[in-house]
């Protein structure tokens, strides 16, 4: 079902009871769609179980997920370091899909009376076709910067997106897990098989930061991944919790 203008009808998952916080998000949600257009996909979170959070979406398709999808390493990260707590919402930074797309995206929390992040509505802007026309006028407007003192912009001057990708579109929960670990893994710098056991140590450490342990069968991917047993894993996660 579309509207006149295309967008989609939101999609809602009918097989799990939605949370009371979220009755007045649901109208809201096709409200976004209309107002900023088809490029623009409107998803609701219910953070209590981070492996199909999507409960309700519009215009699913411009990342290309589905009601019952999993959170994403944003949510992940919130909900695990608790960094937003004095926030409402986050606005305007980058997200990529699994298949290259970014997107300029918002996330609203959702909150029980106790304050606690039960929910999330994010809205994820296809901005690709404006992006291309800015990348158009900067290329017939340039000039050739021999004036002294001129410089061409870069990613951080105003008016750009920011060059650190802030959260990736997961397709399923094993993707959302596998990317969260590798990145991380790949970023050590080291493979996995010559790493000290500090350093594996240090690896789950941050992958503990980034809120990759809240996902069911995370530990079997982290062992993989580090070339170590499942108990191995389980003790380096005590090791470090215990010393914070």
């Amino acid at each position: 079902m579309t509207s006149h203008d295309g967008a989609r009808a939101t999609e809602v998952d009918r097989s799990r009871e939605l949370r009371a916080e979220f009755g007045p998000y649901l109208p809201l949600m096709g409200f976004l769609a209309e107002l900023l257009g088809p490029r623009t996909e409107v998803v609701l979170h219910d953070t209590s179980d981070l492996s199909r959070s999507i409960v309700a979406l519009t215009n699913g398709h411009v990342s290309g997920r589905s009601v019952g999808g999993p959170a994403t390493d944003l949510v992940l990260k919130v909900l695990q370091n608790h960094e937003h707590d004095d926030r409402d919402f986050l606005a305007n930074y980058l997200a990529e899909s699994r298949t290259g797309g970014t997107f300029r995206s918002s996330t609203f929390f959702i909150r029980d009376v106790d304050g606690g992040v039960v929910g999330m509505l994010c809205v994820n802007i296809d901005d690709e076709p404006l992006t291309r026309a800015r990348d158009l006028l900067e290329a017939i407007t340039a000039t050739t910067g021999l004036v002294k003192g001129a410089s061409r912009g870069g990613a951080g001057d105003a008016g750009q997106w920011p060059a650190l990708v802030a959260e990736r579109l997961s397709m399923n929960v094993d993707e959302l897990a596998l990317d969260g670990v590798a990145r991380i893994v790949a970023a050590r710098g080291v493979d996995p098989q010559r790493m000290t056991p500090e350093e594996k140590i240090a690896t789950v450490r941050e992958i503990e930061r980034a809120g990759v342990f809240l996902l069911k069968g995370a530990v079997a991917q982290v062992a993989v991944a580090l070339r170590v047993s499942e108990p191995t894993v389980y003790r380096y996660v005590r090791q470090v919790r215990t010393s914070g």
